[in-house]
C-alpha cells in the first residue's frame, strides 16, 4: 500500500445526506477518494455502509448533497484526472447469468463489442487470476458460493474498471476463495471502495479505513490497533502490554490488530487453550448495533463487543474487573 495523498482526486463529497425512512439517515460531512486508493468502510449492520456505497456508485440518489456525487472526473482537483470511464459494482450476493463460467466472464466484453480474439485472451487471463481455469466450462449453478463470488469478481474486473465498488466481498467464503479474492484485491490497480465487517480484511486491503456509526463517519476504528515491538512469538506494546502471537514473526517495530468480536470476557481466568488472558477494568460502556461495546483498560485500551445477555450475566458495569481472553490466531500482525 502506498501513499496516495498526492494522487488526483476522483470524488469529493460534502454535506451528503440520504434519508431512509423515519429512523435512519446517512449524513456524510466530507468524503474524498483519490485515484488508485483502496478504502475500506467498516461498521456494524445498519451503520450505512451499503447506502454510502450505492450513493457514490450512482445507484441511489442522495436526498441532498452540497458537492460530490456528480464530480467523478477529477474536476474538484487542481491536478484534474483523466476522465473516469468505467465503474463496476459487486453486490454482497452476486447475480450470475445462466451458462458457463467462461460465458459469464466474457459477457461485459461482448457488450462492448470487443474482438473475439481479445475476449478469449482476457477470459483466459481472468480464469487464471481467480483460479477458475478448471471450472471454465462448468455451469455457474453448480459452483460453490465462494466460486460464484470469484466469478462475479472476475466479471467485474475483466472490463478493467477504474473504480471498483465491493459490498462485503469477503463474506460467506471458503478459505481458498478468501485467499484468492484477497490477493486479487491487494494487487489490482483499480481504485477500490469496499465495505466489510471483518477488521482484519479491512486492514489488509485498505490504504485507509472509514468507520461508520449510525450513518455518520466517526473518528477512530471499532478495532484494537496497538503499536509496539515484536520478537519471536511475543509482541510488547508501547505501554508494556504483552501479547503472545503463537507464531514467529520478524523482530522489529510493528502493529497488531484485534477484532473486538474475538475478545472473550469473563470475571475470572478461563480454563482454556487461548494463549492470551489479560486482566483489565471496564472503563467505558455504550450500546451500538444491538450489542454492547466495552472499553477495557488492560494497560492499553481494548474494545470488546458482547451481547446484552452476556453483559447482564457478567455484570460488566463501569469499574468492574474482568479477564480478557483471545486466541493467538486472532492477532493480526500489520
Amino acid at each position: 500500500m502506498g501513499d496516495r495523498s498526492s494522487a488526483p482526486v476522483l470524488c469529493e463529497v460534502r454535506a451528503l445526506r440520504r434519508v431512509l425512512g423515519p429512523r435512519f439517515a446517512l449524513e456524510i460531512e466530507t468524503f474524498l477518494l483519490r485515484r488508485g486508493e483502496k478504502v475500506a468502510v467498516v461498521g456494524t449492520n445498519g451503520a450505512g455502509k451499503t447506502t454510502l456505497l450505492r450513493v457514490l456508485a450512482g445507484l441511489d440518489a442522495p436526498t441532498s448533497v452540497e458537492r460530490g456525487v456528480t464530480a467523478w472526473r477529477g474536476t474538484l482537483s487542481e491536478d484534474a484526472a483523466a476522465p473516469v470511464t468505467t465503474f463496476a459494482f459487486l453486490r454482497q450476493q452476486p447475480y450470475l447469468f445462466h451458462g458457463s463460467v467462461a460465458r459469464n466472464l466474457a459477457y461485459p466484453l461482448r457488450m462492448r463489442r470487443t474482438p473475439a480474439s481479445e475476449i478469449a485472451a482476457r477470459v483466459a487471463e481472468t480464469l487464471e487470476l481467480l483460479d477458475l481455469r478448471p471450472l471454465a466450462a462448468a455451469p455457474v449453478g453448480r459452483l460453490s458460493g465462494g466460486e460464484q463470488k470469484r466469478v462475479a469478481l472476475g466479471r467485474a474486473l475483466i472490463a478493467r474498471p477504474e473504480v471498483l465498488f465491493l459490498d462485503e466481498p469477503d463474506t460467506h467464503l471458503d478459505v481458498h476463495s478468501l485467499e484468492v479474492i484477497t490477493r486479487v484485491l491487494e494487487t489490482t490497480v483499480a481504485t477500490i471502495l469496499l465495505t466489510t465487517h471483518d477488521l482484519r480484511f479491512a486492514h489488509r486491503i485498505g490504504d485507509r479505513i472509514v468507520h461508520l456509526r449510525d450513518g455518520k463517519v466517526v473518528p477512530g476504528l471499532p478495532s484494537n490497533v496497538l503499536s509496539g515491538r515484536a520478537a519471536g512469538e511475543r509482541f510488547v506494546s508501547r505501554a508494556g502490554l504483552e501479547v503472545r502471537l503463537g507464531r514467529t514473526v520478524p523482530e522489529g517495530t510493528t502493529k497488531i490488530a484485534l477484532d473486538p468480536r474475538s475478545l472473550v470476557l469473563s470475571r475470572e481466568p478461563l480454563a482454556s487453550s487461548m494463549l492470551n488472558q489479560l486482566r483489565g477494568r471496564v472503563a467505558a460502556v455504550r450500546e451500538q448495533g444491538g450489542n454492547v461495546w466495552l472499553e477495557i483498560d488492560c494497560g492499553e485500551p481494548l474494545t470488546a463487543i458482547v451481547s446484552h445477555d452476556s453483559y447482564a450475566r457478567l455484570e460488566l458495569n463501569l469499574g468492574r474487573e474482568v479477564c480478557v481472553s483471545f486466541k493467538a490466531n486472532a492477532v493480526e500482525v500489520l
